[in-house]
Order: structure tokens, then sequence, then C-alpha cells
């Protein structure tokens, strides 16, 4: 990592504050980079008419010697330093309006360049049928090699985080406070977990101990923004989830939204998003089998209509051939001695005769906990055995 560079991005973000695209504008439009831009001087930067007087101000009040004793705190910390010019920065953000000049990252970033990265943001006070419905989806990402970006609050955020750690998948908080915030305590086992698993929590913010106005906002736009796709779970008419949605359209990431129990008032802008366009979900797979081939065919990240982009250095490419990460067949885990969970599968498919199930009426036949029984109907799904329906609803696949 250049620190000379990283100072001058910090020095920016400083300047213009966390979520201004200045910082982005400013290295794009400049041959030198910021270096060429600091080395104008107050002088210089008058006679760019893209520069208010306010901004101005900023530039000059915040000085490059703060950024670098920014720089050394968050190094002392332990913490990586990503910006525009990190090879690790998330391809995706630069295809956003504001991409982030700095993240602050805890933990281990996986290269989400060569990774599906599926988003999953939901209602705080959720339903039972959300919080099974989040943590499915937690399960099945880690079971797709799906990296899971999300929040990490309670409700839907934490139970797609606890089903993603279950099956030893990798998860991403993103948070609108800094990284020693006392703000994180509420939730401090689940964020010890992502971190032992390989995880990451990662922030914009490199001094702000709780969450700032406007702040949950300008989160949530990097949760879709890193993301390929987002799957939204329980969002009433005028909620904060509802802002995932428009963020969505606004950065082209394709929305799947779960569908709720008919005309309950917890999902009506659930049922408005799907009016307006979005998709229905039913299962990982889908999503990700169609990143495998619009990965494979260059077209997935589409460039912003106004101004150039600048590409990752080495961004990896994926396989042309989509390759399915299907788990161990039934007649292998036998062969290999794994007979009870053949028997626990076995027990599962013989709950649903010609019926559909829903995942409440599987839990109390079958006497399994939520965890375990995810687990098996995710298996079952991949094998081609069980197909999921909307409303955590479950069936044998015909034939």
């Amino acid at each position: 990592m250049n620190h000379e560079n990283t100072a001058l991005w910090i020095w920016l973000q400083l300047a213009f504050g966390v979520g201004s695209p200045l910082p982005w504008q400013i290295y794009e439009n400049f041959p030198g980079g910021l270096e060429e831009f600091y080395s104008l001087g107050p002088r210089g930067w008058r006679t760019m008419r893209f520069l208010t007087p306010k901004q101005m101000t900023k530039l000059c009040y915040k000085s490059l010697d703060e950024a670098k004793y920014s720089l050394e705190y968050a190094l002392k910390m332990g913490w990586q330093m990503l910006t525009p010019e990190c090879e690790r920065y998330p391809q995706a953000l630069r295809f956003i309006p504001d991409p982030p000049a700095v993240l602050y990252v805890k933990g281990w970033m996986p290269d989400l360049n060569d990774s599906p990265c599926i988003a999953v943001v939901g209602a705080r006070d959720a339903l039972p049928l959300s919080i099974q419905t989040a943590s499915r989806v937690g399960y099945e990402c880690a079971a797709w090699d799906a990296v899971l970006i999300t929040g990490g609050a309670v409700g839907v955020d934490s139970a797609a985080i606890a089903g993603a750690l279950q099956a030893s998948g990798t998860a991403i908080s993103v948070l609108p406070v800094d990284l020693s915030s006392s703000y994180l305590l509420r939730n401090m086992t689940l964020r010890t977990r992502i971190l032992e698993n390989g995880g990451a929590l990662i922030t914009e913010y490199l001094s702000q101990d709780s969450p700032a106005r406007g702040g949950f906002q300008l989160r949530n736009r990097l949760i879709t923004g890193m993301c390929h796709a987002a799957v939204l779970i329980q969002a009433a008419l005028k909620s904060g989830t509802m802002i995932y949605g428009r963020h969505a359209a606004d950065q082209g990431r394709e929305l799947f939204v779960a569908a709720g129990p008919e005309n309950a008032v917890e999902f009506a802008g659930s049922r408005a998003l799907l009016e307006d366009g979005a998709r229905p979900f039913t299962k990982v797979q889908d999503i990700v089998m169609e990143y495998e081939m619009r990965e494979a065919m260059g077209s997935f990240l589409q460039q912003p209509e106004k101004g150039k982009v600048k590409k990752s250095a080495s961004k990896g490419k994926r396989p042309s051939t989509p390759v399915e990460k299907t788990p161990v067949p039934a007649p292998m885990l036998k062969d290999s001695g794994c007979k009870e969970e053949l028997g626990e599968l076995e027990t599962v498919i013989a709950q649903f005769a010609a019926e559909e199930k829903t995942l409440d009426e599987l839990l109390e036949t079958t006497g399994m906990d939520t965890g375990n029984l995810l687990r098996l109907l995710t298996q079952l799904e991949m094998l081609g055995r069980v197909e999921c329906l909307p409303g955590n609803r479950y069936r044998i696949k015909e034939s």
C-alpha cells in the first residue's frame, strides 16, 4: 500500500466528508491523480469551477498532516485501508455515483472482484417468518460460495449472518460508525464470529462513535453498491428498508424481494417493490448461476453513462463455464459413512407426501432445530429433490 497516496485520499475524505463524490471526480479528471491536484495548492484550486467557495474553505482547513496522523492511527489499530487505487478495492463500487474515498477494514477483506456478492437486507423488527428466510438465504450464500454483505443490526441482518456462519461462509458487515465504536457492543458476539470465520467489518468512518444524521443512508449505498444482487426481506411501506430499493435502482443492481404473507402490513413495501419491477426471490442458486453466466459475458456491471471508470489493474476472471458448487450427493454420503445425515435427509423428504409444507410445519413434524432443518433443505434443493416456493414453503420437485 502506498501510504502517501492513502494519506491524500484520507485528506479529501476529511475535507469533503463521507459520501462525497468529489474525491473520485478529482482522481478521474487529473492525469496526475491526487498528487497533481494537491500540488496545485489553494491558488490553483480557486480556478476550478466545480469547487464551491465552501468546499474550497474545507480543502484549506484540512491539512495533509492531519490525514497522515489519521493514517498512522489506523495502522496502529491494525486496520486495512482501501482506496480506489488499491487492487482489492471492490470493483463494483467504481460503478456507483459516489464511490467511497477510503474504506477502513477490520478482519480479512475477501476479494470481492472474483466472487458473487449478495446483499441481504431487511427489517430490524422482523417476523419469525422473515428471520427464517434470512437465515436460509445466509446459509445458501455460504453453500454457493457467495459473499454475504449486510449491515449487522438485529433482525434480518443478524439472522442472515448467523445462517452464513453456520455453513462456514464469509460475511461482511458494513457499519455506520467507526471500527472501535461503543455502538458495536450491542451485537459484539456476532461481529466477533464474523472475524473468526474469515470475514470483515468495514466502514467509511475513521472516527464516528454513534451513527450520524443520514449515516445509515450513506452506509446502505455501500451494501447495495458492493453486491451483484440484493435480497430484501420484509419492508413496510414507510420504512428505512425501502431506501435499499432506491439505492439498488440508482446503482443498476438487481433487486430480489422475498414475498411475505398476503396483505400483511409488514410486507406492504415489499409488495410495492415487486409491483415496481423487483424480482421475486426463490433461492440463492438462481442468483449465483445468473452471476456466473453474465460474468462470463462481461456484462454484470455496466459503466455509468457519465464519466469514465478506472478498472482494477488486475481484476480476476471466473471460469467461462458455470461450475455448480453442489454438495456431495446422497449416495456418496452413504458410501462415506455419513449414514446419520442421509437418514436426516430422508426424514425431511418423508414429510412432504404430495403437498406443500411450510417451514413451521416441517419444524413441527421433524422435531429438528431451525438451523439443522434449513441446512438439510438447502442440500435437498441442490440435489434437485425439493424446491423452495415464496413464503418459505417447500415441495417435492417434479422430475
